[in-house]
């Protein structure tokens, strides 16, 4: 039989347990077999549970990460899909627990937060925020203590954990950025 005829035998997809042993002894291959293998069903997992699709990527790239550092607590490896929902539906916890601090941080937030009396004051304020949304946290943070909160240079290098130096070339850069979107 000439190799033309020589039928090919297709390979045998490896099983979890398989897999799993793989990439505790660092198979990275096998690893990434197991990502492809349960991914789009752990995304979906993911999406109903937290009803849409903004966070579907973070939680999936947390929970492959936590669960290839995890592997070797892994008691049944042939189990590995029900164990790694059981790590996504823990990271789906904390965010959910994030998202409800944060409702009602925001909605203290507002019975203490200062009005703005004329309609004018208060589009700027929006329009001051949408800009410090675009800036940098490293370039926002020094100039909403100095100029908002009215901390004084040396206070706010304190409180960034960086240089006086560094401080007040941040604040420039952000009143550079503010101004430029605000005017």
């Amino acid at each position: 039989m000439s190799e033309m005829n020589t039928p090919r035998v297709a390979a045998v997809p490896a099983d979890d347990a398989t897999l799993v042993e793989q990439a505790r002894r660092g198979d990275e291959r096998a690893f990434a077999s197991l990502y492809r293998r349960h991914a789009r069903y752990v995304a979906g997992v993911v999406y109903r549970l937290l009803g849409n699709d903004e966070e579907v990527d973070d939680v999936l790239q947390e929970a492959f990460t936590d669960a290839a550092l995890a592997l070797d607590d892994l008691r049944e490896p042939a189990g590995f899909r029900p164990w790694l929902v059981r790590i996504v539906i823990n990271r789906v916890h904390k965010r959910l627990s994030k998202r409800r601090r944060f409702r009602f941080l925001s909605r203290a937030v507002e019975l203490v937060m200062p009005r703005a009396s004329n309609p004018h004051d208060q589009r700027l304020v929006e329009e001051l925020y949408q800009a410090l949304d675009q800036i940098p946290p490293d370039l926002r943070v020094p100039w909403v203590l100095h100029h908002v909160e009215g901390e004084t240079l040396p206070d706010v290098a304190k409180l960034c954990d960086v240089s006086l130096a560094t401080v007040k070339r941040r604040i420039a850069e952000a009143e550079v950025r503010v101004n430029r979107r605000t005017s």
